[in-house]
This record gives C-alpha cells, sequence and structure tokens, in this order.
C-alpha cells in the first residue's frame, strides 16, 4: 500500500490529495493477502504529511468454537503523521526525530507506506475469540463432531459420578414400574 507523495512534498502546506485503494496485503503474519478498499487523504502540513484513511478488508481466521476458516470483516481507520527522511527542495538528509520508533517516516523515494499502520489496526481491532456467526455451536467435547453440521449422538450432560447410585436406584425404580 504505497503512495508516491513526491509532488504533494512541493506543494504548501495545506495541500491535498484523496486516493481510492484497491490492493492486496499481508495484513496477518502467516494469513493469506486480503483486498484492502477504502480512501486515503493526504494532506501536506509544514514538516509532514498527514495520512487520512478510512479502509476495509477481510482477513481469513478461524472460529475459536469450530474451528472452521471464515472471513472476519474489518474496519481500518488510519491517521498517522509522515515525516520526510529527504528535503523534498535539496534532497539533503533530514535530521530524524528524537524518538523512540513513535514517529512514522517516508521513505528515502517519498512513499508512504501504510502497510503498518493498516497492519496495526488490523490487530488491534481483530476479536479475541473469532466466531465464524453468534449462534456457532462448535464441536463437541466427547467424539468432537462440528456441531453446526452434524446432530452429534453423545450425551451432552455431564453427570457428576457421586450421583451415580441415586441414579441407578432411580432406573432401578423405573425398569420395576
Amino acid at each position: 500500500m504505497l503512495l508516491n507523495v513526491s509532488q504533494l512534498l512541493l506543494e504548501p502546506s495545506g495541500s491535498s490529495r484523496e486516493y481510492q485503494l484497491e490492493e492486496r496485503a499481508a495484513l496477518l503474519d502467516g494469513a493469506e493477502d486480503s483486498v484492502v478498499t477504502g480512501t486515503v487523504l493526504l494532506f501536506r502540513t509544514d514538516k509532514s504529511v498527514w495520512a487520512s484513511a478510512s479502509l476495509n478488508t477481510e482477513v481469513r481466521v478461524e472460529c475459536g468454537r469450530c474451528l472452521a476458516a471464515f472471513g472476519q470483516p474489518i474496519d481500518i481507520t488510519i491517521e498517522e503523521e509522515f515525516f520526510p527522511l529527504l528535503d523534498p527542495v535539496t534532497g539533503i538528509k533530514e535530521k530524524p526525530l528524537d524518538d523512540d520508533g513513535e514517529y512514522q517516516y517516508l521513505s528515502e523515494d517519498h512513499m508512504l507506506d501504510l502497510s503498518g499502520p493498516a497492519r496495526d489496526c488490523v490487530l488491534l481491532d481483530m476479536p479475541m475469540k473469532p466466531l465464524c456467526n453468534p449462534t456457532c455451536a462448535g464441536l463437541c467435547s466427547n467424539c468432537g463432531v462440528n456441531r453446526n453440521d452434524v446432530q452429534c449422538l453423545c450425551d451432552s450432560a455431564a453427570i457428576d459420578p457421586r450421583w451415580d447410585a441415586l441414579l441407578s436406584l432411580a432406573a432401578h425404580n423405573v425398569d420395576e414400574n
């Protein structure tokens, strides 16, 4: 998700650009690329480029109950300031801001990369226990079948073994009647 901002850096503060984005990006480690769509607004400030993006994507995840893979929709909102590493007019390397990794920078060829902030937003917006649907029945704890697909024949009520004597007495009384 690279955007060339070299021309925008040569314009006065307050200049802006709008981009419609539709790209494939790797947003989760080990997952397939997701299609990211949306709008990106770039504003020239006196020292940087402000990126304001409203993006949508769907990432493939595993359901926390039935373990089925499904597409989790994610809305991404990015509000970030990107500082140039080179002066856009002279090409002289600028001194980086004194920071502990809290600032975003443009590349030396004035490319703005939204992949990192988008990945951060996806990781923050992912539910801790994604569900394929709110009424997911999950897996049977005895036989392991997906209860969304198959009606399990296992006895779902776990019986406390301390009741065995009373249950056998009740079963004995039923057999006599």
